[in-house]
């Protein structure tokens, strides 16, 4: 990816999360299109990985990887992704905004979708911490996902990973 198009990516995901989030009341009918999923896949796996309070090296590139292979995204296009939802959220982009966007206009297959990339993200380093569990769960409840839904994703997540890891 050359400097223009990284450029180019910074600047869609920051104008979609700080213009286009604000205006969800105007247009609260139209569904969320997939690439707007992604970017707010970005800032909540961003989320997951800081439940801890703690974001090591490891899982930053864990975070790096995952939502490469989730988003289908190239290694360093993935990493401009996640760097620019960093800063989204350190310059105040509110994550019960996000939420509430995405519980609006996601269809429920993709807010499954969703949650299931934020459990993969939570067991992209090897170790389900106890804050990242309960931010995934609430994440799926806000979205308002059942138990079931909770579970299949998780599950699913789960077993994708060990499969990767074999």
């Amino acid at each position: 990816m050359d400097e223009s198009q990284r450029t180019e990516l910074v600047r869609e995901i920051r104008d979609f999360i700080e213009e286009e989030w604000p205006r969800a009341a105007s247009d609260a009918a139209a569904m969320i299109t997939e690439r707007g999923l992604q970017i707010a896949a970005a800032v909540l796996m961003v989320c997951v990985v800081r439940a801890d309070l703690e974001c090591r090296q490891d899982e930053h590139r864990a975070l790096v990887r995952g939502l490469a292979r989730a988003l289908g995204l190239a290694g360093d296009e993935a990493s401009v992704v996640v760097r620019a939802a960093e800063e989204s959220l350190d310059r105040g982009v509110l994550f019960p905004a996000v939420l509430a966007r995405l519980s609006e206009r996601c269809s429920v297959d993709q807010k499954r979708r969703l949650v299931e990339w934020l459990w993969r993200i939570a067991f992209a380093d090897a170790e389900l911490a106890g804050h990242e569990e309960y931010l995934v769960r609430k994440i799926a409840g806000q979205l308002g996902l059942g138990t079931a839904d909770l579970v299949e994703t998780k599950v699913r997540a789960r077993e994708d990973f060990l499969r990767e890891d074999l």
